[in-house]
């Protein structure tokens, strides 16, 4: 037994070994426990605010804001890998020349580029937390009980907020600043590490200066609007705020292929924010260039000025807005009522039958009255009005101003894809809407109906579909077309368009057995880079491919009718096919477990 006793220097090295690990686990252990303790009412406030601003009234479990933060953290971070294979080569090639101006040319272009898609993601991060940037009735509401100060309140939500802004900052920033100077290195770059603070700063206080001016202005629009007025504003301006950072994505994509106009010195330079911060780089980096310093300067002000707004927006709030909340009276209903009482009508004329028609009103009533459903119904919409941007861009970019005046084919095909990219990205946000459950629980009315009537109750979101999303998407973007393209030609395309819409329906509707808003969802189920890839094929197969084949058969009219014909016999065979496949059994109102829960045999309520 004398063998099995290990010796002391065994011993020894055995403890070496483990007590790092163990200290690890323990400070570890300490930390998580420490968080889980309770603090002060300020960091407990903090906490509560930040961790607000990933939660969501549509799908809330316990710990989900973990994936979603650790998901998006990810995705910023990941975002300086795209860059390695491209700018790796350009850079070898670059640093190959014998003429430094290129590369300085093109190092100007790429820094530009990093400052405005650093400003661009910060905006859509901002935009999309617009409801979160001030205190709202629900936070006055339930903390009024607890012994806080309000002062504490604007405090902590102030400080959560610049956290969460920090946060996404250096996480958008800091890859890039390293990555890119890197892939400058080399030959002609010799000195370039200097670009990695001067990255890092300028782009970093660019993102500053987007978040200072967003919550300025929310807080401005908070202190002037009438308060019942101002959540129904707020979307709208929302929207449009979301619209604008997603339209602007091609712009800022094309930015570095601009590096030839690097060497212009136009006047409206000090109008444009983002040429501010390439000032500002461009000063941290040596160039003492009196433009580049008026820029750097023009910066700095302009940090400064929107640092004062926003802590003067806190303190304009703190002082009148949470009695403005809670003392103003609701927004009158007589008018929506009566534009209620006039949509019900109208859709008794079009949709037969009670059943159908109460899905039918269910559809829009949830629409109009959830703000996130809406919101993220909005952000479809954005991104289809980006890719048409994104056509027109192009144009310009190619042929200038004149690409938009004289009428060419791709000036037509951009024409022709507006109704197609619309009704993409309608249907496509209609289809993931419907998946998300407006109250969960809340579908017993529907649950008490469906036996037996489970087809008669998915006519009403059929006809939901046709009546006011096809047909409204055709007839809005009808006169558009006719004066870009001509009476004839302009009615011939939107024919087409609306019959490919009816096809896209139809698709949309094959195996959708469930009534929307009424069944429970599950979140994550698919990678976000296979739901990408989806998009960006759906995009060019239907948006660019069927705009092509409009475009060549325009000049005929013969053309055009038989695209027509084609089209409407591929809808009517889709249709028939959706309602031959099967006959509608059980509607779903519980999405099935996952494929390793349901080995285990346990059967949902």
């Amino acid at each position: 037994m004398q063998h099995l006793r290990p010796s002391v220097e065994e011993a020894r090295s055995a403890r070496g070994l483990e007590e790092p690990r163990f200290g690890r686990e323990l400070g570890e252990t300490r930390f998580a426990g420490w968080l889980e303790e309770t603090h002060s009412a300020r960091f407990e406030l903090c906490r509560h605010f930040f961790l607000r601003f990933f939660d969501s009234e549509l799908v809330s479990s316990p710990g989900q804001w973990k994936v979603l933060a650790g998901g998006a953290l990810a995705i910023l971070f990941s975002l300086s890998v795209i860059y390695i294979p491209a700018y790796y080569h350009k850079y070898l090639a670059l640093n190959s020349l014998e003429d430094p101006q290129p590369y300085r040319l093109a190092v100007m272009a790429d820094v530009l580029f990093v400052v405005s898609l650093a400003m661009l993601v910060l905006g859509l991060f901002i935009t999309l937390e617009w409801t979160e940037l001030f205190p709202g009735l629900r936070d006055y509401l339930v903390l009024a009980s607890l012994p806080l100060r309000m002062r504490d309140v604007f405090v902590a939500k102030f400080a959560a907020l610049l956290g969460l802004a920090a946060v996404v900052t250096i996480a958008f920033t800091f890859p890039l600043s390293v990555v890119l100077p890197m892939l400058m290195s080399g030959g002609i770059g010799a000195g370039i590490p200097i670009q990695v603070p001067a990255i890092f700063v300028s782009s970093s206080l660019a993102e500053i200066l987007v978040f200072l001016s967003l919550v300025a202005f929310q807080g401005a629009l908070l202190n002037l609007l009438p308060v019942r007025w101002f959540p129904r504003l707020s979307l709208v301006i929302q929207g449009v705020l979301l619209s604008l950072f997603l339209c602007s994505v091609p712009l800022v994509l094309s930015v570095p292929s601009l590096y030839t106009a690097m060497n212009l010195r136009p006047a409206w330079a000090v109008y444009v924010p983002p040429l501010w911060f390439l000032g500002l780089d461009q000063v941290i980096a040596g160039n003492r260039e009196p433009l580049a310093i008026q820029l750097a300067r023009l910066s700095l002000v302009s940090i400064a000025a929107a640092a004062v707004m926003t802590l003067g927006a806190y303190a304009w709030s703190y002082r009148r807005h949470r009695t403005r909340v809670l003392e103003s009276p609701e927004l009158p209903r007589r008018s929506w009522l009566s534009a209620g009482g006039r949509a019900s009508a109208l859709a008794e004329r079009l949709v037969a039958g009670p059943r159908p028609l109460a899905v039918f009103g269910f559809i829009a009533k949830s629409l109009a009255r959830s703000r996130q459903h809406r919101l993220v119904l909005t952000a479809f919409s954005a991104i289809a009005l980006a890719v048409i941007f994104e056509g027109f861009v192009s144009l310009v970019l190619g042929r200038g101003m004149e690409g938009l005046r004289v009428r060419s084919a791709a000036l037509d095909q951009a024409i022709i894809a507006i109704p197609l990219a619309l009704s993409l990205f309608l249907f496509a946000g209609l289809r993931y809407l419907f998946r998300w459950p407006v109250e969960l629980r809340a579908n017993w009315v529907f649950r008490i109906h469906e036996p037996g009537h489970g087809a008669e109750l998915l006519g009403g979101l059929e006809a939901f579909l046709y009546y006011c999303a096809a047909i409204p998407m055709a007839a809005v973007t009808l006169p558009i077309e006719m004066r870009w393209l001509g009476t004839r030609a302009g009615a011939l395309a939107s024919l087409v368009s609306m019959l490919a819409s009816f096809v896209v329906v139809e698709v949309t509707l094959f195996a959708f057995e469930r009534i929307p808003f009424t069944s429970s969802y599950f979140p994550g189920q698919r990678p976000l880079v296979d739901t990408v890839l989806r998009y960006v094929v759906a995009a060019a197969g239907y948006v660019g491919g069927l705009s092509t084949i409009v475009r060549l058969a325009l000049p005929s009219d013969r053309a055009m009718l038989a695209l027509a014909g084609l089209l409407l016999a591929s809808w009517w065979r889709a249709r028939r096919a959706r309602l031959d496949w099967r006959p509608i059994g059980r509607l779903e109102f519980e999405e099935l477990p996952d494929p390793g829960v349901q080995t285990l045999g346990i059967e949902r309520d």
